[in-house]
């Protein structure tokens, strides 16, 4: 029932976003590009509320909204590639997402280990594994405008679905992990579960979207494409906790299928996207502003320590290793390092719907550091991110006159 009405009210959402023009649009865009204000704006509100003691939200239907818009999120950006096709038309989006994505789930979850001793080995890379699934937390505006070339910003957008599409069901299976068995069923039962639903929301989210696409690429219904593949993820995403699916995993195989074989005009999937960010990406963080934000008043030293490299040191470290290799010129390294993989929208999301799973081991835990460390990634991104792109400037500048005196 929770995950039905969750489903109606996006769904809706996104009707009436459709039907919307004008000042109403360019409302909803200013939001979608101000992260850090909506989360701050949720943040005071959810402060008020406490104050006033107003009764909170059950945790079931607040878990099961994360999951709807989690879904629709995943859903738009397993939709924006072919995964066969995407180490030939981006290698540094390929190796970001395969080389330094891993690379920064190991070294997050070692370090939220060691330095938050409240967490458990399997909590810590649960953490790792929430924010790994970065939302482009960056201001748009910023990134947008910036002096590089329009392969390398649609390399921080490519790398950002793929690593939320692929990275989720290793999110889910971490899940499972960190979940305790129940009395007197086998330590591995949670992960037997978790499998199996995972199995089956692949197999039915898969066929619809690949149903979708055939139907779509039908002559006389190309113009639907669009249309047909939201309807595959939405009835997956329905369909799926009744067989006992993952539901937010069933709509990404929806997307990822429907990508892969569907031959609708890149303008359809970018369509996808941006209704999105529109609709999607303000919800979440306006929703993680009320539900977990205020808890970054509970975090310690060494809670603001992690938080603080995870989303700096920790993240650009592995993602320059992963392209140390390719041959895009250094000030472009640089720039894909920074603009991207930073936790946002999807990790918000996730470590939402954690609240309807008491038995994860250290669940109170994950909450609260996972909250410092997205609240922190919103923050720094939107604080250094003109100032680095004035940097990417000089340093672009600089290679284009070393350029010059070379020839």
């Amino acid at each position: 029932m929770a995950f039905a009405g969750a489903a109606a009210l996006l769904a809706a959402l996104f009707l009436i976003l459709g039907k919307s023009k004008g000042a109403a649009l360019k409302a909803v865009d200013a939001a979608a590009r101000a992260p850090a204000l909506l989360l701050a704006a949720g943040a005071a509100g959810s402060l008020l509320w406490r104050f006033s003691g107003g009764p909170f939200a059950p945790s079931e239907w607040t878990a099961a909204g994360a999951d709807a818009l989690l879904a629709a999120l995943a859903f738009a950006a397993a939709a924006q590639f072919r995964i066969t096709r995407l180490a030939s038309v981006c290698p540094a989006s390929f190796r970001l997402t395969l080389g330094g994505a891993p690379l920064f789930l190991i070294v997050c979850g070692l370090a939220a280990f060691i330095l938050a001793p409240q967490l458990s080995f399997s909590a810590a890379f649960l953490l790792a594994g929430a924010l790994t699934l970065n939302g482009a937390a960056f201001d748009r505006r910023a990134v947008t405008g910036a002096p590089a070339p329009q392969t390398i910003k649609a390399a921080v957008r490519l790398e950002s679905a793929a690593i939320l599409a692929l990275g989720l069901p290793f999110a889910v299976i971490l899940e499972s992990i960190a979940t305790a068995a129940p009395q007197d069923m086998p330590a591995v039962t949670p992960l037997f579960e978790a499998s199996r639903s995972f199995l089956i929301a692949f197999a039915l989210g898969g066929a619809l979207g690949l149903a979708a696409a055939f139907y779509g690429n039908k002559l006389k219904l190309k113009k639907k494409a669009a249309e047909l593949a939201i309807l595959s993820g939405l009835v997956s995403f329905l369909l799926a906790p009744v067989l006992g699916g993952h539901p937010v995993l069933a709509a990404a195989a929806a997307g990822l299928l429907w990508g892969e074989q569907s031959s609708a005009l890149a303008v359809t999937r970018v369509r996808l996207r941006r209704m999105a960010e529109r609709v999607v990406a303000p919800l979440a963080y306006i929703a993680f502003g009320v539900a977990l934000a205020p808890r970054v008043f509970q975090a310690d030293l060494l809670t603001i320590l992690f938080a603080a490299a995870a989303v700096t040191i920790m993240r650009a470290g592995p993602r320059l290793a992963a392209l140390k290799k390719t041959s895009l010129p250094r000030e472009s390294q640089m720039f894909l390092a920074w603009f991207g993989g930073a936790p946002g929208a999807a990790s918000a999301l996730f470590l939402i719907s954690l609240f309807d799973a008491p038995s994860i081991v250290a669940q109170d835990a994950i909450l609260t550091v996972g909250a410092v460390a997205v609240t922190f990634g919103v923050f720094a991104a939107r604080l250094t991110s003109r100032p680095l792109v004035k940097l990417f400037l000089k340093q672009s500048a600089l290679a284009k006159r070393r350029a010059r005196f070379a020839d």
